[in-house]
């Protein structure tokens, strides 16, 4: 028998059928059980004896929805050639000829028109989508904000690995190392030195942490590095540094101090400088590729603007490129930012456009031909001060330490109790000043970002508002007579300058001539001079105790002051007291005799105040030694007036927070600054 058919029509083996169909035996099969596919069997023969007429099985093929989509279309395209001649139709001429492709497809063609058209939509939303995104610019928008905690205490530093939050939260007067996963829960603290811990980077590895410590405030801190998989915190040989980061592979440190920038090793070994600037650079931030090095730039002088630089490197920072961005990149420093979702861009922490308060603000490099160098815009996500931002690129989830800001309150000490309580409540204030005859005080009240001065009774009663935003205000006194003000004033891009104020009409000048920082304001016993000490100098080595002649204007610098800050007159006028911060020593200035003695060592605060028959000079210790002390003018002598150590409600490494004032009984009263700050998660929409 021939397998390919005894005649043309015929065809008699399954090899031959499949063969003519292009398909297995074992489909045939299932196309003869399931949808009559027109197999004939020879009867009496073998049980696989069968045969198929070429004519059978094309008519069935030409049979609708028998083999769903391209199959059948298929087989009955290739097998048009081959099907037999059919006698024609005595109606042809009269009635227009309809293929079966023509049958099979005529409710079909719209559909799949139709899923072509959808499917070309779609193809075209998601590449305009996608252009979109390659060449604009948008605002960032931020849904889902979830609190992680809830306990009051104030915050510093956040970073993430992704899986666990790290931060210093407040316990026992410091600021501890404390972790916390992501998602909430339960936070444990991993170092708890008697100094505050501020994390500063996470390494790649996610192995180890990188954190600050310091007891007293400054710009250079010391450096450690803190296994998070046990063992014991390490300092990185002694060094000190403003900001830092591990370097992209985990091996290494870059760390700013001062005006310089250097690269070390994990340990701290062969430190090596790789930049040196006029400014004071901070924030330092990797790209994405490790190829460069990007940080602002803050101006030494007042801290509060930045401008946004690089360092370019493609050999591991052995050759370096300074770049910097145009002047649209420069911005008012708002703070932290961190590595954003996309290539090149980051998010800060800026003042808000609107509204006050500080917003989250998008900033991105650019990185293509049609990129402006530098874009800027302001996100939703909006508080009234935020404290600190990191973002997960794995969850795209943003972590923003905030809340609703500082608040301070007058604590007066309570000798026979070794205590504290309120007074002023419902003031929110700090830097308070009794008049000399008990009757008055004058202080400045919290605002955002800029303290108002005010002036009351002594219970708070008849109190009235004499400074209004933007100006900033801080350390007021009273003239010897109660009829004016000097204070420390500040408004935007101008320094610290002395103002005096007339009580009677509110009228107010400038007490000096000059641009320098000036500092507290205090009074000489006739009213005629002020005396004070430079703030926001020690960059520029301009730090001095100098003296105002109200009548003239002029300024002079005391003979021997160079490098002393906080200046104090005594009541009686005999003594001008001064402090050298950076050896922690106090100084008397002998108004007769215009020379300088030593009167104390070791003094690690930043106030003074005199006693008001000037035998005493007050002063604050900072840190593990936190106590108020009374030092005798004549011998140097001190005694301890209020242990602070036993009182968590201070911040004992803040001197900030450790502000005091004398009531003209001698009676302490301490500036207590508050401040809570909570731990929230959005996601990045």
């Amino acid at each position: 028998m021939n397998e390919n058919g005894t005649d043309g029509d015929r065809l008699d083996s399954w090899k031959s059928i499949s063969t003519y169909l292009e398909r297995d035996v074992s489909t045939l099969l299932r196309w003869e059980r399931e949808k009559g596919l027109p197999i004939h069997r020879i009867p009496g023969g073998k049980r696989h004896a069968v045969y198929a007429f070429r004519r059978e099985l094309d008519e069935w093929l030409a049979k609708p929805t028998l083999i769903p989509g391209a199959d059948s279309e298929q087989l009955r395209n290739k097998n048009r050639n081959s099907a037999p001649v059919i006698p024609p139709d005595p109606l042809a001429e009269a009635t227009p000829s309809i293929s079966s492709s023509q049958v099979r497809y005529g409710w079909k063609l719209p559909l799949h028109l139709s899923g072509g058209i959808l499917v070309l939509m779609l193809l075209v939303g998601a590449g305009y989508n996608y252009l979109d995104d390659w060449f604009s610019f948008r605002v960032p928008e931020f849904v889902g904000q979830q609190q992680l905690t809830d306990n009051g205490l104030n915050k510093i530093g956040l970073v993430t690995d992704g899986r666990q939050l790290f931060f210093g939260q407040s316990e026992y007067g410091w600021y501890a190392l404390t972790a916390m996963p992501v998602d909430g829960g339960a936070a444990r603290t991993i170092w708890n030195p008697p100094a505050n811990v501020e994390p500063a980077d996470v390494s790649p590895d996610g192995r180890k942490l990188l954190a600050f410590t310091f007891v007293s405030p400054g710009r250079d801190r010391p450096l450690w590095i803190i296994p998070l998989n046990g063992g014991a915190p390490h300092r990185l040989s002694g060094l000190i540094a403003r900001s830092a980061a591990f370097t992209p592979d985990g091996r290494g440190v870059v760390y700013a101090m001062g005006e310089k920038f250097y690269l070390t090793a994990e340990d701290g070994s062969s430190p090596r400088e790789i930049g040196s600037f006029r400014g004071l650079p901070d924030k330092l931030q990797w790209s994405e590729d490790g190829e460069s090095l990007r940080f602002l730039l803050v101006d030494a002088g007042s801290d509060e603007s930045s401008s946004a630089w690089e360092l370019v490197s493609r050999d591991g920072m052995k050759t370096t490129t300074l770049r910097s961005l145009p002047s649209t990149a420069v911005f008012r420093f708002g703070g932290s930012w961190t590595r954003a979702n996309r290539e090149n861009a980051f998010f800060m922490i800026r003042p808000a456009s609107r509204h006050g308060g500080e917003s989250i603000w998008l900033a991105k490099y650019g990185s293509r031909w049609w990129d402006p160098p530098f874009q800027i815009v302001e996100s939703q996500l909006n508080m009234k001060v935020m404290a600190g931002i990191t973002f997960d690129r794995g969850s795209k989830r943003l972590f923003v330490l905030g809340g609703a800001g500082s608040r301070g309150s007058f604590m007066r000490f309570d000798p026979q109790t070794n205590g504290f309580r309120e007074i002023l409540p419902g003031i929110s204030g700090e830097f308070l000043d009794y008049s000399r005859d008990g009757q008055w005080i004058t202080f400045t009240e919290f605002g955002v970002g800029e303290n108002t001065l005010w002036v009351s009774r002594t219970d708070g009663s008849r109190a009235q508002q004499l400074t209004f935003p933007p100006e900033n205000v801080q350390l007021p006194h009273w003239s010897p007579d109660g009829k004016q003000i000097a204070f420390m004033s500040k408004t935007e891009n101008r320094p610290w300058r002395i103002v005096v104020l007339q009580l009677n009409n509110h009228e107010r000048h400038e007490a000096s001539e000059g641009n320098d920082n000036q500092g507290a304001p205090t009074w000489s016993p006739d009213g005629r001079f002020l005396v004070y000490g430079n703030v926001e100098c020690q960059t520029t080595h301009t730090c001095a105790v100098r003296r105002i002649n109200l009548s003239t204007g002029k300024v002079q610098a005391l003979p021997g002051s160079e490098g002393l800050f906080t200046a104090r007159w005594s009541p009686d006028g005999r003594w001008i007291a001064a402090m050298q911060l950076e050896q922690r020593q106090i100084y008397l200035f002998n108004v007769a005799t215009q020379r300088w003695h030593k009167l104390a060592d070791s003094v690690d605060g930043t106030d003074l105040c005199w006693s008001a028959n000037s035998q005493f000079l007050y002063a604050n210790f900072a840190g593990p030694r936190a106590r108020i002390v009374r030092i005798r003018v004549t011998d140097g002598q001190w005694e301890t007036v209020a242990d602070l150590r036993s009182q968590s409600i201070f911040n004992l490494a803040d001197v900030g927070h450790l502000g005091f004032s004398l009531v003209p009984d001698n009676s302490l009263i301490l500036h207590r600054g508050v401040d809570t700050s909570e731990i929230y998660a959005y996601n990045l929409k």
